[in-house]
Protein backbone atom coordinates (compact mmCIF):
# COMPACT_ATOMS: atom_id res chain seq x y z
CA UNK A 1 0.00 0.00 0.00
CA UNK A 2 1.59 2.89 -1.25
CA UNK A 3 1.47 6.11 1.69
CA UNK A 4 0.89 9.97 0.89
CA UNK A 5 4.89 11.04 1.00
CA UNK A 6 5.45 7.96 -1.79
CA UNK A 7 3.48 9.81 -4.36
CA UNK A 8 5.03 13.43 -3.42
CA UNK A 9 7.88 14.13 -5.77
CA UNK A 10 10.12 16.71 -4.10
CA UNK A 11 10.48 19.09 -7.89
CA UNK A 12 12.60 21.77 -8.29
CA UNK A 13 10.57 25.04 -9.65
CA UNK A 14 12.62 24.26 -13.37
CA UNK A 15 11.80 20.74 -13.27
CA UNK A 16 7.96 21.84 -12.56
CA UNK A 17 8.24 24.18 -14.95
CA UNK A 18 9.05 22.03 -17.97
CA UNK A 19 6.47 19.67 -16.90
CA UNK A 20 4.09 21.80 -17.11
CA UNK A 21 5.62 23.70 -20.47
CA UNK A 22 5.51 20.10 -22.25
CA UNK A 23 1.97 19.70 -21.18
CA UNK A 24 1.19 23.21 -22.92
CA UNK A 25 3.96 24.86 -24.72
CA UNK A 26 2.14 28.19 -24.64
CA UNK A 27 2.15 28.77 -20.57
CA UNK A 28 5.94 28.66 -21.87
CA UNK A 29 5.06 31.37 -24.54
CA UNK A 30 2.95 34.04 -22.41
CA UNK A 31 5.38 33.65 -19.84
CA UNK A 32 8.19 34.95 -22.10
CA UNK A 33 5.77 37.76 -23.68
CA UNK A 34 5.25 38.36 -20.18
CA UNK A 35 8.70 39.14 -19.48
CA UNK A 36 9.14 40.86 -22.77
CA UNK A 37 6.35 43.46 -22.33
CA UNK A 38 7.44 44.29 -18.59
CA UNK A 39 10.90 44.74 -19.88
CA UNK A 40 9.49 47.09 -22.65
CA UNK A 41 7.22 48.55 -20.15
CA UNK A 42 10.30 49.55 -17.66
CA UNK A 43 12.92 50.57 -21.19
CA UNK A 44 9.82 52.75 -22.20
CA UNK A 45 8.89 54.32 -18.98
CA UNK A 46 12.31 55.62 -18.71
CA UNK A 47 12.45 57.22 -21.65
CA UNK A 48 9.08 58.07 -22.73
CA UNK A 49 8.44 62.00 -21.78
CA UNK A 50 4.23 61.10 -21.29
CA UNK A 51 2.51 61.15 -18.16
CA UNK A 52 2.48 58.12 -16.01
CA UNK A 53 -0.89 57.32 -16.26
CA UNK A 54 -1.62 57.13 -19.78
CA UNK A 55 1.71 55.15 -20.38
CA UNK A 56 0.57 52.75 -17.50
CA UNK A 57 -2.86 52.32 -19.32
CA UNK A 58 -1.19 51.38 -22.50
CA UNK A 59 0.95 49.20 -21.30
CA UNK A 60 -1.91 47.43 -19.40
CA UNK A 61 -3.58 47.20 -22.70
CA UNK A 62 -0.24 45.60 -24.58
CA UNK A 63 -0.11 43.03 -21.53
CA UNK A 64 -3.87 42.25 -21.52
CA UNK A 65 -3.85 41.65 -25.94
CA UNK A 66 -0.56 39.32 -25.04
CA UNK A 67 -2.52 37.29 -23.00
CA UNK A 68 -5.65 37.18 -24.94
CA UNK A 69 -3.61 36.06 -28.07
CA UNK A 70 -1.43 33.36 -26.02
CA UNK A 71 -5.17 32.31 -25.07
CA UNK A 72 -6.43 32.50 -28.38
CA UNK A 73 -3.59 30.07 -29.74
CA UNK A 74 -3.25 27.78 -27.38
CA UNK A 75 -7.14 26.59 -27.85
CA UNK A 76 -7.10 26.48 -31.36
CA UNK A 77 -3.44 24.37 -30.74
CA UNK A 78 -5.19 22.05 -28.81
CA UNK A 79 -8.30 21.80 -30.78
CA UNK A 80 -6.53 21.14 -33.66
CA UNK A 81 -4.70 18.58 -31.82
CA UNK A 82 -7.82 16.84 -30.34
CA UNK A 83 -10.67 17.01 -33.16
CA UNK A 84 -8.66 17.20 -36.48
CA UNK A 85 -5.41 15.01 -35.81
CA UNK A 86 -7.41 12.73 -32.96
CA UNK A 87 -4.53 12.67 -30.42
CA UNK A 88 -6.73 10.84 -28.04
CA UNK A 89 -3.93 11.06 -24.84
CA UNK A 90 -5.27 13.05 -21.83
CA UNK A 91 -3.92 16.24 -20.96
Amino acid sequence: MATIDDTIKDQTLSERLLEKGQKSPFLIASLISLAGICGYGFYGFKKKKISTQLYLIQLRVAAQGTAVVCLTIGMVYHMIKKHILHDEKKS
